[in-house]
């Protein structure tokens, strides 16, 4: 049997014979100094992971957040800007993401829809002044 996939164009869908599954977002680089912020991240940690790789392996990280980790990340990027002082800057950009949403039918499991959602970003450069 083949799966029959189609694209849902309508945001609502039947929650009670149908469910989501989110695809994870595509992340735009995996290098160790690239840290993604997500509602989980315990951002104490994270800062002393980060400034070990500011102070021992890179010159410059990358701090990306989406949706509602945007505020996380950028209080992430500000506590790392505070504790260096004036030796570390920062450059924030916002972007769009699309995201997909795979609808899988509760009655038939061969039949799948495919959604596309917008999903806000930030991307904080912190880097090293000369």
């Amino acid at each position: 049997m083949s799966k029959a996939t189609t694209s849902l164009t309508s945001k609502r869908f039947d929650e009670k014979n149908n469910e989501m599954r989110r695809r994870p977002p595509v992340k735009p680089n995996s290098a160790p100094n690239h840290i993604y912020i997500t509602r989980g991240t315990n951002v104490e940690s994270q800062v002393g992971s980060a400034e070990k790789l500011l102070n021992n392996s890179f010159d410059e990280i990358f701090i990306h957040g989406m949706g509602a980790s945007i505020s996380k990340a950028l209080v992430f990027a500000m506590e790392l800007e505070k504790k260096f002082g004036g030796s570390v800057k920062s450059d924030i950009q916002t972007s769009t993401v699309v995201c997909t949403d795979d609808i899988v039918s509760l009655l038939n499991l061969d039949e799948t829809e495919t959604r596309r959602r917008s999903v806000s970003a930030v991307h904080v450069h912190l880097y090293r002044t000369a």
